[in-house]
């Protein structure tokens, strides 16, 4: 089965809600998105064509540094589920920051180079020397409290002082 550059461009105008009327209005619909997808960049990427939840909000058009912009509606979204578990939310590929449905984050980590046990993969990695220290107490942090907001992760892990941003946003 072959498809024209026309199929394909109709369908990711369908899939990535490029087209109108079927833009996201509500953070149930963000979810939603997230979940159909998979994973979801928040902010469109140039030369990735990934779809974004910037793009299925506002459509194909350059992030605005305007803060009253429409767009900025999915950072309210992103806000309010980082408590409700609704997604995974990390700069995890190409270091960007992307939201993962539940369902799906098991193939994010069957990517990685882990070898199958989360809870000694990481003891593996430290002892060789590929994780920090503080890595490996935020990681310590999330087997005991389970997956936790930026801020609650900070405040869990003893990561709140400014001298810890730095080290808390690399690793």
């Amino acid at each position: 089965m072959t498809f024209s550059t026309e199929q394909l461009e109709q369908y990711r105008q369908r899939t990535f809600r490029l087209t109108d009327g079927l833009q996201l209005k509500s953070a149930a619909d963000a979810v939603q998105y997230v979940n159909e997808r998979g994973f979801v960049y928040f902010w469109p990427i140039k030369d990735v064509p990934f779809p974004s939840l910037w793009t299925a909000v506002v459509g194909n058009r350059p992030v605005s540094d305007d803060h009253d912009h429409p767009g900025h509606v999915t950072w309210g979204w992103k806000d309010q589920m980082l408590d409700q578990r609704q997604w995974y939310y990390a700069k995890i590929l190409r270091g960007k920051a992307t939201m993962i449905a539940l369902d799906t984050i098991h193939y994010f980590y069957a990517l990685s180079e882990n070898y199958g046990d989360p809870e000694q993969d990481y003891l593996i990695q430290y002892e060789d020397g590929l994780l920090s220290r503080e890595a490996k107490l935020i990681y310590e942090t999330l087997l005991r409290e389970g997956a936790q907001d930026t801020v609650n992760l900070r405040r869990l892990a003893g990561m709140t002082s400014k001298a810890s941003n730095s080290v808390f946003n690399r690793v």
